[in-house]
């Protein structure tokens, strides 16, 4: 992929904010390219340069929304922190953890989220945009961590049991994303606090030992 000029990459961003902006407001269904050319103040030309199609701008638009989770910052977490036994794996999956909670209960990523799961009957591609933006990411993110954390010797698990363990650890996760998020009053969304995390990570690395 050709490396775009801060110019570009500026213009590509007054995009996508347009866009979340309109799917916020409007919906993904309700809002055409032609508005968000509008709300973006650039051409049509210049839209269709970056994206081939508001499904393709929508995906972005997640991409943007869960910050620091994302496939180069998979391998970062392994490289910037040193894991020698369970204690530095357990702080590892507990930064993380708290990182994609916070990530997850941002207002524009449960707008966005809602948006998604209210018009995925008439869009039933837009599922696998979300899957493909999120929990996949998230999963591939944690099994990173655990396979490194494998290979040498802190934990023992079946490399092809990998993605199973994974959600493992990010299913109790989303059940504050979901219950205390997606499912409550946008004044009333919570983040799971940080004892609670521990305690999550505590009882999954007991049952991974």
């Amino acid at each position: 992929m050709k490396k775009l000029s801060s110019r570009a990459l500026k213009k590509k961003e007054q995009i996508q904010l347009a866009a979340q902006r309109l799917f916020l407001e409007k919906g993904f269904s309700n809002t055409s390219m032609d508005a968000i050319t509008k709300e973006a103040g650039v051409s049509k030309q210049t839209v269709y340069s970056y994206y081939e199609s508001k499904e393709d701008l929508l995906f972005d638009v997640f991409q943007s929304l869960i910050g620091e989770i994302d496939i180069e910052n998979k391998f970062q977490l392994t490289q910037n922190i040193e894991i020698n036994n369970i204690g530095d794996l357990t702080m590892t999956l507990e930064m993380v953890a708290e990182k994609i909670s916070k990530n997850l209960v941002q207002p524009e990523y449960l707008g966005m989220a809602r948006i998604i799961l209210a018009e995925m009957a008439y869009f039933p591609q837009l599922g696998e945009l979300f899957k493909e933006a999120v929990p996949t990411q998230i999963i591939g993110t944690i099994s990173n961590i655990l396979s490194h954390a494998n290979k040498i010797g802190v934990i023992k698990i079946n490399e092809a049991d990998m993605d199973v363990v994974a959600r493992m650890l990010i299913g109790p996760l989303l059940t504050y994303i979901l219950l205390d998020g997606l499912l409550v009053p946008k004044d009333q969304v919570t983040v799971p606090s940080r004892e609670k995390i521990a305690s999550i990570i505590h009882y999954f690395i007991k049952s991974i030992q």
